[in-house]
């Protein structure tokens, strides 16, 4: 009995460091490229590029910084940050929308020259 719940906790702890693995093997797929967001705003200038575990990038009229933590096979988005320039209402309504999503965001995934952050969706340029 103690054989089957030690080979079973062996399986959990394996599989979770597998899980944050993944996650740091898709952030360092995606450093140092620039994605331009697809969807679901199309027709928009809006980027986002990754240094490490900080990212920055155009919203839309506005830059923006912050961070990402690895917590329990999830990203975190932290501390985001951006310059307060002001610009026509739709775009900032779209920039405002886009941030509250990014900071939403508990999933990131690469394929190809896609990325994925939650529902927002990158193409790299």
């Amino acid at each position: 009995m103690k054989k089957i719940i030690l080979s079973l906790l062996t399986i959990l702890v394996i599989s979770s460091c597998q899980s944050r693995m993944d996650i740091d093997g898709e952030l360092k797929k995606v450093n140092g490229k620039i994605y331009h967001l697809t969807a679901p705003y199309k027709n928009t200038e809006i980027t986002i590029t990754f240094s490490g575990n900080s990212f920055s990038g155009f919203a839309g009229v506005n830059n923006y910084f912050g961070n990402i933590e690895i917590k329990d096979n999830k990203i975190i988005i932290k501390n985001i940050g951006r310059t307060r320039m002001a610009g026509p209402k739709k775009m900032m309504d779209i920039e405002e929308d886009y941030i509250k999503s990014l900071q939403a965001s508990n999933k990131l995934s690469v394929s190809n020259k896609e990325l994925r952050i939650g529902d927002l969706k990158f193409i790299e340029k």
